[in-house]
Parts: C-alpha cells; sequence; structure tokens
C-alpha cells in the first residue's frame, strides 16, 4: 500500500493511501508547544503611582533582559535530553531577576512609607500655625476659585503680606534681617554715653584739644566704675553667672576710658571681646572749634534746623544717621549669625547725640520724635531686652517673621531715664506713628532750641 502525506489546514500533517474499499485513514500530530509562565512588564514610559505594589519599572536593561528570557522559553520546542542544561540556565536566569524585581519592590515600599510620614508631618506643623487675630481680616484659608495658584501657595506658607502686614522673610536682606534661631539672640542690648568729660565741664577744652582726645575727668572715671557695677549687679540678677559681654566702643579718649572703667567691674572669663567702631563717634562739629565762631554756627543751626545743619569741616545730624544706619545693619547680620550667641550682653559705649540717632533708628522714630527726646546722663546705662517668649519663638511663631530689631524693647527703668521718650517710642512696630499734641509742641520747642 503506497501512502501520501499532506498537510491539513489546522499545521498536522496527514498520511493517507489511495482511496479503496477498507481504506484506513491515519492522522499523525505534532505536539503543540510547551507553554511557560512570563513576568509582566510595564514601558517606563507608563504612569505609575508611587508605592503602586503591583506597578514596578524597571531599568531598561534589566527589562529587555527578562523579555529576552521569555521569548526564548515560549519558542524552545520539547528540547532533547542534550539542551536540558541550557534550559536550567534559562530558568534559573529567571530566578534571579525575579528577586531582583521582589527586592526593589521592597525598596520602593520602604520610600512610599517614608513620603507618607513627611506630609503628615507638613499636615501636623500647618494644624498648629498661628492663627492670625481675629480683628484681622484674613482671606479664606480654604479653595478660593478667585486666587491663582501662586497666591494660594502664598497662603498656604503664611504669608503676612496678603493680609497687609509686614514679614520681615521676604526683607531685601531676609538672610540677614531674621535669625535662624531664636537662641542666637543676644539676651540684651545695652547703651552708655561716656562719663563725664572735660568737654563737657568747660567748651573752651575743644579750642586746643582735639574732639577725639578729650579725656574723662575724675568725676569722670568714678561715674564709669560705679556704672559697671550697676551693670553687673542687674545682669546677675537676671542670669546666671555664665553670662558674656561684648563691647562695642567710641575710638574716642573718653569712650575707651569710659569702656576700661565699667569693665573692671566684670571677671575676664566674663568679657568675650570688644571692637572699636569709628562709626560710634561723636558728630563732628569741625577741627578746633574757635569759642566765638562756634557760637554763632550754634545759634545759626537753629534758624536753620537742628537736625539737618552742617557745622563747617563737620558733620549734621542726618550724617551721623547714615553712618549709624550702617552700623546697626552690621551689627544685626552679625547677631543673626550666631557671633554673640545666647546668654551675651551686648554693650555699646558712645556719645550722647550718636546714642539718640542710635534708637532713632532702632525704633524707627520720626524727626519730630527725635527732636523731643533729649540726652541721657553720663555713665548711665540704658537697656533694650530682648520680649519674644518661648511660644513666639517656636518654629511658625512671631519670631519667624519679625526683625531682630522687633525683638527688643526699652526697658521701664531706662524710659524714666531718657528725658522726653514714651512707652509707645520703646517698641518696634511697622504700624504708622501719631504725635500727641504735647509732643509736636516739644518738637517745635526742640527746632526752636527752648
Amino acid at each position: 500500500m503506497v501512502f501520501t502525506t499532506r498537510t491539513c489546514p489546522d499545521g498536522c500533517s496527514t498520511s493517507y493511501a489511495a482511496p479503496k474499499a477498507n481504506t484506513v485513514h491515519l492522522r499523525q500530530h505534532r505536539p503543540a508547544p510547551r507553554r511557560y509562565a512570563y513576568v509582566k512588564m510595564r514601558p517606563e514610559s507608563a504612569p505609575r503611582a508611587v508605592g503602586d505594589a503591583h506597578s514596578i519599572t524597571l531599568p531598561s536593561a534589566v527589562d529587555a533582559r527578562v523579555q529576552e528570557l521569555n521569548l526564548q522559553l515560549a519558542l524552545t520546542p520539547t528540547p532533547p535530553a542534550a539542551q536540558n542544561s541550557d534550559i536550567s540556565q534559562l530558568r534559573e536566569q529567571l530566578g534571579t531577576l525575579t528577586t531582583l524585581l521582589e527586592t526593589q519592590q521592597r525598596v520602593i515600599d520602604k520610600q512610599q512609607a517614608l513620603i507618607d510620614q513627611l506630609r503628615a508631618s507638613v499636615t501636623r506643623t500647618k494644624e498648629t500655625a498661628p492663627v492670625p487675630p481675629a480683628s484681622v481680616s484674613a482671606p479664606s484659608l480654604g479653595w478660593n476659585s478667585k486666587l491663582s495658584p501662586f497666591e494660594s501657595q502664598r497662603i498656604g506658607i503664611g504669608d503676612r503680606r496678603l493680609l497687609g502686614l509686614y514679614d520681615a522673610r521676604f526683607h531685601s536682606t531676609a538672610s540677614g534681617a531674621t535669625p535662624k534661631d531664636y537662641r542666637v539672640l543676644p539676651d540684651r542690648i545695652i547703651l552708655v554715653r561716656h562719663a563725664e568729660s572735660e568737654g563737657n565741664v568747660s567748651n573752651l577744652a575743644y579750642t586746643t584739644i582735639p574732639d577725639s582726645q578729650i579725656p574723662l575727668t575724675a568725676r569722670g572715671h568714678e561715674q564709669a566704675r560705679k556704672a559697671g557695677m550697676k551693670l553687673r549687679k542687674y545682669i546677675e540678677q537676671k542670669n546666671d553667672q555664665n553670662y558674656k559681654l561684648f563691647f562695642y566702643t567710641s575710638p574716642y579718649k573718653r569712650s575707651l576710658q569710659t569702656y576700661e572703667s565699667i569693665s573692671s567691674a566684670f571677671a575676664q572669663t566674663n568679657i568675650t571681646g570688644v571692637q572699636e567702631e569709628v562709626q560710634l563717634r561723636e558728630q563732628d562739629f569741625g577741627n578746633f572749634q574757635d569759642a566765638a565762631g562756634k557760637e554763632r554756627e550754634k545759634t545759626e543751626r537753629l534758624r536753620f534746623g537742628r537736625f539737618f545743619y552742617r557745622f563747617p569741616n563737620g558733620e549734621s545730624g542726618a550724617d551721623v544717621y547714615d553712618r549709624i544706619t550702617i552700623f546697626e545693619d552690621h551689627m544685626i547680620r552679625d547677631i543673626n549669625a550666631g557671633r554673640f550667641g545666647s546668654n551675651s550682653n551686648l554693650v555699646l559705649v558712645t556719645h550722647g547725640l550718636a546714642l539718640r540717632v542710635f534708637l532713632m533708628r532702632w525704633f524707627h522714630w520720626t524727626l519730630a520724635q527725635y527732636l523731643c527726646v533729649h540726652n541721657p546722663p553720663n555713665a548711665e546705662p540704658l537697656i533694650l531686652e530682648r520680649v519674644p517668649n518661648d511660644t513666639d519663638a517656636q518654629p511658625g511663631g512671631a519670631v519667624s517673621w519679625m526683625h531682630t530689631k522687633s525683638l527688643y524693647r526699652l526697658s521701664d527703668e531706662s524710659m524714666e531715664v531718657l528725658r522726653g521718650c514714651t512707652e509707645e517710642m520703646c517698641t518696634t512696630s511697622h504700624a504708622p506713628r501719631f504725635l500727641t499734641s504735647s509732643q509736636e509742641e516739644e518738637a517745635e520747642e526742640a527746632k526752636r532750641g527752648i
């Protein structure tokens, strides 16, 4: 019997003989290819939710190798015994890559847990942020379709400017205008006018002695020593024995002598340093001063204006204001940079007019307010105390948006010494100030030299 072989439509081969009676039709099928499990891959470009436990994006090299192994296994028919070792190696490599996938998934899960923890921390911080006073009309903190995304973001971080309020964090020199840590601020800033000098006793001293070389009188030395003892008693009542002092002083002789007598009241271990500052010097009234000529100039100053009159070869009050402004800006940056640290006291030994201008610049006095204030007595300390409490000093508290100058207030005892200074003038506020009728009268009298 002759058989013929042909291929059926379903892919099998068929053997048959010529059609005769009782012909037997035989079909022989090839075995179907073996099927294997696949590792389902997600393309790298496909979006994936963070922390999705069933969606993993692999590096392209790993992805390509897994696909290659799957393809090889799928297209390989039932191998002869000689090829079993190659298939075992492929399966071993596939198992290794599967283990790598599982390890990467565990790393992703840990990262997602950390992200959730950070989000919860941010939420708690926002919930504990200070709420604006009820009297202030604040924008709604919820969703407001009228606000732009940028404005909504600024409200979310507590931008006080949106409430029409001052926020020092957006100052042009914010990095130096606000402290990063409340603990770096000195406990107090102490201003001292030099003790009694020869020039305070007689103006004739200026006719033969340069202003920078005018010394203290014997009474002045005693005043300075008493000022040192008074300061030490005051500080030790406020601080423990580990307090520190740093001195800034005018280079004029009477100021240096005052510093020496004040510092002698303290142990050397409490004094961390002293620095001469030319910007703290007295107003320059000219060179050697002719007594009669200087009287004529002072009379002319009353007609022109005490603050803006510039003495020949000398300065005006406005000139002193400019250099004191530069000094204060540098000192604030040193304070906020942690140069002095906590439990410290800054002592500035300077002159009467320079001291008043310092306070004018610090507390933002108007010119009329400045003209109402008289020079303090010789060697009488004026103390600016740090005022924020622990709540204000916490992250997100008032200290975070207040300028460093706003964190100090002139003490009640110092206000009594500084004649013409009111309580309202002894703190920093960025709200408009208005003079009372009595202050306006005093300012006019000061302008006329009364």
